[in-house]
């Protein structure tokens, strides 16, 4: 495209907007699924976080899945334009559920979010990356960070706004209005159609045959099938769930074996990266499962004594942070190249677990600050979500940017996608970890019950934090030495061809 060295390409710039939609719809929607499964359906709080581990786990899992179907058979743009618009007809169905509080319903709605979040999860990196040029890689991190912003920005907007006006709409009022974002998008990719499929593969500017248009609703069947056996057999399902995420990482290996020697090198440092990708992201995972039902339970409802606040809104504290934190983490990245410093990706991904040890320190020592109402201030979550997000901004826009850049471009899609595999297996495994504090229903919560639960699980996990930092610095030499290994590889071999050409 004509503008692909702009700093902000005209496409790039739509699909920015194109998150801001997603992200107020999606997580709109989650923020409030907690208290949508444990009031209104009258689920324990043990399965709400399972079934909230699963909700954020599946989609993440099925988007290799997602990006292994658009690299080789769909195309990245039809992958999106189908996944949104499976999202708005799942929104809108999961209002009709909450309606009359119809459970199968219900989660045969979140099960349609769930694939279409696996089918489309990757796609739009994809089409981000190829609408700025080959030569402008700099200025597609930026795009990549001010895109992971702005996502943070509608997630806030919603996650703050969707759990006030539940008195004024109730639940299906609000999914609803979910329904209604993400049919913009759907707009969006009707009107910028030619745009959209002169940034997305290959396949996007050919025909789908009809024997692939067939095996792909015959698979898509099947997919929503096991989508929805999961949420309707919890305990069952994460078993599910660990075996895709483990197939999704065995491909990946056996791409390996058949890359180059260049890139062998690369995806290997690909690899470990997910191991602590997955790592990182189980305290991701905390953020929708334990921690989240601890504010639920103990969090006051007002932010510096007169900003009002519900306590499911804690979530919104994350987005936010994200948002506001964003251009401070690029200006300090450019100020330390300037100095000379320039840390690798895994460096930093090691200072993100000191951050996420320090949040869930602090998380652990609130407990020790319950006032006489039996709550605590929500200032101590927003400062728990400050440093958690700072962690998660290291890391969160880096990581699908560093594997775009690591693996062969025929595999950019499945590849952006073990990051998401990583995002789901962590997930479930929150979860499942999370269900140790879960209390049954009507419990009085007393000191001891919030010291011996609460406490000692959350500075359990700041100490595992800490271990993990140092592993992950031993870690980024590793890495470290695989791309330089790659990269030097690419360079004879380039060197060999221009002189066989001279």
């Amino acid at each position: 495209m004509q503008d692909a060295n702009a700093r902000f390409p005209f496409i790039a710039r739509v699909l920015i907007l194109r998150q801001f939609l997603w992200g107020a719809a999606f997580y709109g929607t989650y923020v409030l699924l907690t208290k949508f499964f444990l009031q209104e359906l009258n689920y324990s709080e043990a399965d709400t976080i399972m079934m909230m581990g699963a909700f954020g786990a599946v989609g993440p899992v099925f988007s290799a899945v997602g990006g292994f179907v658009a690299d080789r058979y769909i195309g990245s743009f039809r992958a999106v334009y189908i996944g949104y618009t499976i999202y708005t007809i799942g929104f809108f169905l999961l209002g009709l559920g909450a309606s009359d509080l119809n459970i199968p319903l219900s989660i045969f709605s979140i099960a349609l979010i769930g694939y279409a979040r696996g089918l489309s999860a990757t796609s739009p990196t994809v089409l981000l990356g190829n609408s700025y040029s080959e030569t402008n890689r700099d200025a597609f991190q930026q795009g990549l960070t001010v895109n992971y912003s702005i996502n943070n920005l509608g997630s806030f907007s919603s996650k703050y706004l969707f759990p006030f006006m539940v008195a004024f709409l109730a639940y299906q009022g609000n999914f609803y209005i979910a329904s209604g974002l993400m049919s913009i998008t759907l707009v969006l990719f009707v009107v910028f159609r030619k745009h959209f499929v002169a940034v997305g593969n290959d396949i996007d500017r050919r025909p789908v045959s009809v024997k692939t248009w067939a095996c792909f609703v015959a698979g898509s069947a099947v997919m929503l099938g096991l989508v929805f056996w999961v949420f309707s057999n919890l305990d069952a399902g994460k078993y599910l769930l660990y075996a895709l995420g483990a197939c999704a990482i065995l491909y990946f290996i056996f791409e390996i074996t058949r890359a180059t020697t260049a890139y062998k090198y690369k995806m290997c440092g690909v690899l470990i990266t997910i191991f602590i990708l997955i790592t990182f992201y189980f305290y991701y995972g905390q953020m929708l499962t334990s921690m989240n039902i601890y504010a639920i339970n103990l969090m006051g409802d007002q932010i510096m004594g007169f900003i009002p606040i519900r306590p499911e809104s804690n979530a919104a504290f994350n987005p936010l942070w994200c948002f506001v934190l964003g251009a401070p983490v690029i200006y300090i990245y450019g100020w330390l190249e300037k100095k000379g410093f320039s840390p690798s990706i895994p460096t930093k991904f090691a200072a993100a677990f000191v951050f996420s040890a320090i949040a869930f320190g602090l998380l652990g020592l609130s407990t020790s600050f319950v006032g006489e109402d039996g709550k605590i201030a929500a200032d101590w979550i927003l400062w728990v979500h400050f440093f958690q997000s700072l962690a998660e901004l290291i890391v969160g826009a880096l990581g699908a940017g560093f594997i775009f850049e690591m693996v062969p471009r025929y595999l950019s899609a499945f590849a952006i996608g073990l990051r998401s595999v990583a995002l789901s297996l962590s997930g479930i495994l929150a979860a499942v970890i999370s269900t140790k504090i879960a209390l049954p229903k009507d419990q009085v919560l007393t000191p001891e019950i919030i010291e011996g639960v609460y406490a000692s699980y959350f500075y359990n996990l700041a100490m595992l934090a800490v271990v993990m930092a140092f592993v992950t610095l031993l870690l980024s030499k590793v890495i470290a030495k695989l791309i330089r290994k790659g990269e030097e590889l690419e360079k004879q071999s380039s060197d060999q061809s221009m002189a066989a050409d001279h």
